[in-house]
């Protein structure tokens, strides 16, 4: 199965512990990140301030890139920086190496649920938070 990395930079870094937002620097900015692996489809929001992360399962009927673009340009288009799509036939590692490729660090993460995400280098990401859903 291929695994899929769709991450998306965003140009802002925020605490959803104390609400707060402020503009992103090189070294701390929140992500919007879909992936899909063997393991499922998931999609992550990092919060740079506090080095939290939420996720999410999710049901990917069709082009999980698609829906990832879609969705993202929807709610975060204004803050969006970059975006990077990662593609794999080769599980983690190839993750890994198509990572660097595209200049970005292969530091993936697994959450405590077990799928991985991707995250700066030198950060410790964890979830501290939970939205209310």
């Amino acid at each position: 199965m291929k695994s899929v990395l769709v991450l998306f930079l965003l140009t802002i870094k925020s605490s959803f512990i104390n609400d707060e937002e402020s503009e992103a620097t090189d070294e701390q900015f929140d992500t919007i990140q879909f992936v899909q692996t063997e393991k499922g489809t998931w999609r992550f929001k990092t919060f740079a301030e506090d080095e939290d992360v939420h996720l999410w399962s999710i049901e990917a009927d069709g082009d999980l890139v698609e829906l990832a673009i879609e969705t993202t340009n929807r709610h975060y288009g204004d803050v969006i920086d970059e975006a990077f799509i990662i593609e794999s036939d080769d599980g983690v590692e190839g993750l890994r190496r198509e990572l660097k490729k595209q200049g970005l660090s292969d530091n993936l993460q697994i959450s405590p649920k077990g799928p991985l995400f991707w995250a700066p280098p030198g950060s410790s990401y964890s979830p501290k938070s939970a939205p209310a859903h």
